[in-house]
């Protein structure tokens, strides 16, 4: 018996088990403080309403009046003018289920007035900072890890970090759900998922038309390749957002995260099951072919392939956006082949951005297909002198930005691709969809969560 078979954990351990690679993680509470101010749909406010009452993990803190400081995460604002012995200071008192505490918000009524000079500095409405600088003080006296606003001051000013509008708060919400897999779905139909489960509502919501050739499975085949193949197409999708979901977290933290990669090994992560997607939808449209070709040559950089697709399939695949997608994809795979991701970090302002680099020839490649489709300022920073001086320039990627467009166009093409295929099912009216998490609000509360806005990224 070795090392590693000593250390498993048994089923079921005894008391006295050793514990020394027990590395699950205790996340704090989720302090979210909303601005009484920030204007919200129905579906959201009820959303709200529910993490409040089901989700102990999340904290939402709502402003009320003092008289009304009923339920925990109540809280009340005291300005200055109420209490002029404090010196221009203010207060909030925060409701607990044992009882209240205040907290002090120093030099509220400095601030206040700073708060209308600094946004005629910046151009924003200077009365509108003004009015509305001490519920961000609030915020700030409340410890919150979000503030959620539309204060253009507020999300403007460098400092005022828990700053965020609502639909990045629920995608904060939603990736601190998924690492602790309890994700609440709602407000219609609420209960708490897996992690997986969010996954696989998300790759589903992605991808309607391939979802769709799973309606009729019954009527299909048990060794259908096709539909082999699409299984397989979700499996490696649900793997790219896994790895988002981990560059998310290891992003924040500037010396990295114990049991975390680094953002180039994600990033690779991503796009080899980002290149597999692609593989698995070829193999798929070639297992419907009348003379299919060999699965080994079954690849849309092949010409011989290419050639026997529809018309209208092949028409997608040499589009000239979609045909650079398909080869930033391929140069950023191939690096395990060639010269590996490298690593770089980036300060301004205090702040540290982890980066990834791609050096040699594969660089000279990205950068080209990043002009091309005029996304250079958004997936790289700047460029760096290459390690092999003959290859040219290399580029410092931004992962963040460059995996979220790179899963949204990808998860686009693909769809688009079956859609196109003579072969593919139609969609199903919503109405018609039945089964587990197939309903409209179950699936954008999943979205929200992910905050992949594909009418933003896809183009």
């Amino acid at each position: 018996m070795n090392v590693w078979e000593r250390l498993r954990k048994p089923a079921r351990p005894h008391t006295n088990e050793r514990r020394a690679f027990d590395l699950h993680a205790d996340l704090p509470p989720l302090r979210v403080v909303i601005d009484p101010l920030v204007p919200l749909t129905p579906d959201i406010e009820s959303y709200f309403d529910l993490l409040r009452r089901a989700d102990v993990s999340i904290l939402i803190l709502r402003r009320r009046a003092q008289h009304q400081l009923l339920a925990s995460g109540d809280y009340s604002v005291v300005t200055p003018e109420e209490t002029p012995i404090d010196n221009g200071w203010g207060g909030v008192i925060e409701k607990h289920e044992n009882g209240a505490v205040r907290r002090a918000i120093p030099f509220a009524q400095k601030n206040t007035e700073s708060a209308f000079n600094w946004a005629k500095r910046y151009g924003l409405d200077p009365v509108a900072a003004r009015a509305r600088e001490l519920d961000a003080q609030a915020a700030i006296s409340l410890d919150a890890d979000l503030y959620v606003t539309d204060n253009e001051f507020a999300l403007h000013r460098k400092m005022m970090r828990s700053a965020c509008t609502v639909s990045d708060a629920l995608a904060v919400i939603g990736l601190h759900q998924r690492l602790r897999s309890r994700v609440l779905v709602g407000p219609e139909d609420a209960q708490f998922i897996t992690k997986w489960m969010a996954e696989r509502v998300q790759v589903t919501a992605m991808l309607p038309h391939v979802d769709a050739q799973f309606n009729d499975v019954a009527d299909r085949p048990a060794g259908d390749r096709a539909l082999s193949m699409l299984r397989a197409m979700l499996v490696r999708l649900e793997r790219a957002l896994a790895a988002r979901d981990r560059l998310l977290v290891t992003s924040l933290h500037p010396d990295g995260l114990i049991g975390f990669e680094a953002p180039d090994e994600l990033v690779e992560r991503a796009v080899v099951a980002l290149q597999g997607v692609l593989d698995a939808v070829a193999r798929a449209l070639n297992a419907q072919l009348t003379t299919p070709v060999p699965e080994a040559e079954a690849s849309f950089s092949r010409k011989s392939f290419r050639a026997q697709l529809p018309f209208q399939t092949r028409k997608l695949v040499e589009d000239p956006d979609n045909r650079a997608i398909r080869e930033i994809i391929s140069v950023l795979r191939n690096t395990i082949h060639n010269e590996p991701f490298g690593r770089a970090a980036h300060e301004k302002d205090g702040e540290v951005e982890r980066l990834a680099t791609v050096e040699g020839e594969p660089g000279a490649k990205f950068r080209a297909l990043a002009a091309r489709l005029m996304t250079t300022d958004r997936w790289t920073l700047f460029e760096t002198n290459s390690a092999i001086p003959d290859l040219g320039l290399g580029v410092v990627l931004r992962p963040i930005p460059l995996v979220d467009e790179l899963i949204v166009r990808c998860a686009a093409l693909s769809d688009a691709l079956i859609a196109s295929a003579p072969w593919a099912m139609p969609l199903l009216p919503d109405a018609e969809k039945t089964g587990w998490g197939s309903g409209p609000s179950f699936i954008r509360s999943v979205q929200r969560g992910y905050g992949l806005d594909n009418a933003v990224l896809a183009r």
